[in-house]
């Protein structure tokens, strides 16, 4: 079975899991910009990673175009893990029938491009602004405050025993 795990990366948390996916599966892995959709289409199966930003998944939907066969993905954020964030995530992708897994990296501040940045610090201010903020809208002041790295190769596994069960 030929498998192949695809990224979009845009400060390197998605990178490392994409990485780690390819070592346990023993096969490659590419950035999306350099895979070809005639590459996808001899894959049995891929593996697609992307970066959160709003609650899209980067890169997903020119993924998609490529049409592969059989499809899982996983997305990258800054959040915590919780199964509403999940479901938001597949509601908004659009990954009701598909596999998808969440997978929690970071933030580097000091690695993102001056939209993304101050997305991130407008989004901040007006959080903390609120009076009556939700437990997510807590976490996410929180976190948004400076770069950290909560990225875990354990967090793989749930996404590893999916793919090995194809």
């Amino acid at each position: 079975m030929k498998r192949l795990v695809v990224y979009q990366s845009a400060t390197g948390f998605t990178a490392q899991y994409a990485a780690w996916i390819a070592e346990e599966l023993s096969c490659g892995a590419k950035e999306l910009k350099q895979v070809s959709a005639a590459e996808i289409a001899q894959c049995d199966s891929v593996i697609f990673g992307g970066w959160i930003m709003g609650g899209n998944i980067s890169g997903l939907e020119k993924l998609r175009k490529m049409n592969p066969a059989k499809l899982i993905v996983f997305g990258v954020g800054a959040m915590s893990d919780s199964e509403q964030v999940r479901n938001s995530l597949k509601n908004q992708n659009h990954l009701e029938v598909i596999p998808f897994f969440y997978l929690e990296g970071g933030l580097a501040f000091e690695k993102m491009g001056f939209f993304p940045k101050m997305m991130l610090k407008t989004l901040h201010k007006a959080i903390a602004k609120k009076e009556n903020r939700t437990e997510q809208e807590e976490d996410m002041l929180k976190r948004f405050e400076g770069s950290f790295d909560h990225s875990d190769r354990e967090r793989l596994a749930p996404l590893l025993k999916e793919v090995q069960e194809i």
